[in-house]
C-alpha cells in the first residue's frame, strides 16, 4: 500500500510542477500514469481506487498536448476550453481520490487523517468548482475586472494542491509496508 500511495504522490507532483525548457520536463501524462498505477493496485480492494485509476488512464491520453502547450498562457480559443476540460477531468479524479483516502483512513483506524481529509475535501472541491464557474463566467462576459479575483483563486488552488500533496504524504507515511513475497518450495528447499 505504501508503494501505491507513493506512486499517487509522485504523480501529483508531476502534474503540479510545470518546468518547461521548450517542453514540460515533468510531463503530465507521466504523472497520470503514476497515479493510475497506484490506484489500480488500491482498486483491487477499494472501488474508488479503481474509478480514479480509470480516470487517470483517460487523462494520460488527454493530457499529451500539455507536454508541448503551456495551458497557463492560453486565455481564449479551443485550447482554453480543452484546458478547462483537463481541469474537470483532474477534479473528478481528485474527488475519487479523496473518497479513497477517507476509506483508507477508516481502514487504518486513523481518525486524525480522516478528519484532515474531510476538511481539505470541504475546501478543495468547492474552490475548484467555483474556479470552473468563474472561468465560464469570465469567458462569457470577457470582464477584465475579474483578473484580480482569478489570480487570487489560482493562488488558493495552488495552496490547496500543495495541501493535498502533503495529505498524500501523510497517508504514505501512515501506510504499512506490503508483505514481502515468500516462496515455499516444499520440503526439499529447507536446510537441515
Amino acid at each position: 500500500m505504501k508503494k501505491s500511495l507513493s506512486q499517487i504522490l509522485y504523480g501529483y507532483v508531476f502534474i503540479l510542477l510545470d518546468i518547461r525548457i521548450g517542453v514540460d520536463i515533468l510531463a503530465d501524462p507521466v504523472g497520470y500514469l503514476l497515479i493510475a498505477l497506484g490506484c489500480l493496485k488500491l482498486g483491487e480492494k477499494y472501488t474508488d481506487g479503481k474509478l480514479a485509476a480509470y480516470i487517470a488512464i483517460t487523462m494520460i491520453f488527454l493530457s499529451i498536448p500539455s507536454v508541448l502547450i503551456d495551458f497557463n498562457l492560453v486565455e481564449t480559443g479551443s485550447w482554453y476550453y480543452y484546458s478547462n476540460g483537463l481541469f474537470v477531468g483532474e477534479l473528478v479524479m481528485t474527488f475519487y481520490l479523496f473518497r479513497l483516502l477517507k476509506r483508507l483512513a477508516e481502514a487504518y483506524g486513523e481518525n486524525e487523517l480522516k478528519d484532515r481529509t474531510q476538511f481539505l475535501y470541504n475546501i478543495y472541491i468547492p474552490a475548484s468548482l467555483f474556479m470552473l464557474g468563474l472561468a465560464a463566467f469570465y469567458t462569457a462576459t470577457e470582464m477584465r475586472s475579474m483578473e484580480e479575483v482569478f489570480f487570487v483563486l489560482v493562488l488558493i488552488l495552488l495552496i490547496l494542491n500543495i495541501a493535498f500533496i502533503l495529505l498524500l504524504n501523510a497517508f504514505r507515511k501512515a501506510a504499512k509496508e506490503e508483505e514481502p513475497l515468500v516462496l515455499d518450495l516444499g520440503e526439499g528447499s529447507k536446510e537441515g
